[in-house]
């Protein structure tokens, strides 16, 4: 007689304990697989805010260090400060032109905005363009530099040496920049008329004028 050979399977036991392995591995894989999507995410949130960061000090350098003492023709204040907007006048190169701009830096919900006027003498119903620069800041602290540090600054007439604005994040970050400025550049005194009876010295070797009576 033929000794028939059965074909053994897998127990139970054997298929939990196989199943268990298998969701202990899938279970560390997902962990390191979410922590490093994660760790990617943070990165990125990261280099965009301090993008955002480093195009905000740019533009303020461009804008302080260009800073002209020029007030639209609808308004009188060359400089001006209310609350946490400050109002000025600077260069901006367009196309190869450079023109005069008028902008305004600010704080709103939490977003750092720089408006800018279409012209430097728009009318006074035409509104800017609110252009967002820097979010999740939490506040905005201005000083102004002339002869000392000033909290805020009242001669809208005039324009400051420096200017230094504070930033709070709202995760706690605290920036700090100093800008210089062209100040008030005093004018250019006129160079005297010479009279025109006032003798022209002659040059060196050459004969007298004769003079006739």
């Amino acid at each position: 007689m033929k000794k028939t050979q059965r074909q053994r399977g897998f127990t139970l036991l054997e298929i939990m304990i196989a199943l268990t392995i298998f969701a202990v591995i899938s279970t560390l894989a997902w962990q390191i697989l979410d922590g490093a999507m994660r760790t990617s995410s943070a990165t990125d949130a990261s280099a965009a805010k301090l993008n955002q960061l480093q195009r905000a000090w740019s533009l303020m350098e461009r804008d302080f260090f260009q800073l002209q003492a020029r007030a639209p023709r609808n308004e009188q204040d060359v400089f001006r400060q209310e609350g946490d907007a400050l109002e000025l006048t600077t260069l901006n190169g367009v196309s190869g032109t450079v023109q005069l701009e008028r902008v305004r830096w600010r704080l709103e919900k939490g977003v750092l905005y720089r408006d800018v006027w279409p012209a430097i003498d728009s009318p006074a119903e035409v509104k800017p363009e609110e252009v967002p620069i820097v979010s999740a800041v939490k506040t905005m602290q201005w000083r102004f530099y002339h002869k000392g540090w000033l909290k805020s600054w009242d001669d809208a007439a005039r324009q400051p040496d420096g200017v230094e604005l504070t930033l709070t994040m709202e995760n706690g970050d605290t920036w700090r920049w100093v800008f210089t400025t062209p100040g008030d550049i005093p004018e250019v005194a006129a160079a005297p008329e010479q009279s025109a009876e006032a003798p022209v010295p002659a040059a060196e070797g050459a004969p007298a004028p004769e003079v006739k009576p």
